[in-house]
């Protein structure tokens, strides 16, 4: 995630966007999404690779269905700080005016791109951290060029499971100790 969007940004809109209640809900099954969504990430992740991409997820918690509507790529920066302030108000700016359009602008998570199935990062972790703060049942949609190119469309859809999240909050795992190979056990696959 080193070109795109970082978790301090991240952090900081998700707390000026909005909150979910935390109720009990039903368990998240399925990511059902629309093809708009699935062809905006596509044509995304394509063009910018082999530099690896993401961008923000938008539709509807439905039940044990996460509805994915549309999506909205995050500029490519440098980083630092102020970049970290730039994301967010451009992400602030740009639900504003899906909103004033009538499009579905709720957060629900984000995606990213990959390199040959390269996706279980701390990033990841770091990144899922951040938003199940404001989100409780956010997903993350990654999309792999290099596999898609072969003829399968490379597309997951990923939550970490809760007790991992419980783990890694605490006892303050980091990736390293608790190991990358661990955290596929933990990753529940959603689209199929």
């Amino acid at each position: 995630m080193a070109n795109s969007a970082a978790p301090g940004g991240v952090r900081s809109f998700l707390q000026a966007v909005s909150t979910v209640t935390e109720e009990t809900r039903t368990p998240l099954r399925v990511v059902q999404m629309e093809g708009l969504a699935v062809l905006k990430i596509i044509k995304h992740c394509e063009e910018f690779a082999p530099a690896l991409v993401t961008g923000q997820l938008l539709g509807l918690d439905v039940g044990s269905v996460l509805e994915v509507t549309n999506c909205f790529p995050f500029p490519m920066r440098e980083e630092d700080d102020e970049a970290d302030a730039d994301g967010a108000n451009y992400q602030l700016e740009m639900m504003r005016c899906l909103r004033e359009v009538n499009v579905d602008n709720n957060t629900i998570g984000w995606y990213q791109s990959c390199l040959l199935g390269s996706f279980q990062t701390v990033e990841l972790i770091e990144t899922f951290m951040n938003y199940q703060e404001s989100i409780r049942r956010c997903v993350c949609i990654v999309y792999d060029p290099s596999r898609s190119s072969q003829g399968v469309l490379a597309l997951k859809a990923l939550k970490l499971t809760d007790s991992f999240m419980d783990l890694y909050r605490n006892n303050g795992l980091t990736g390293e100790k608790y190991g990358l190979f661990s955290v596929a056990h933990h990753c529940t696959s959603l689209y199929k």
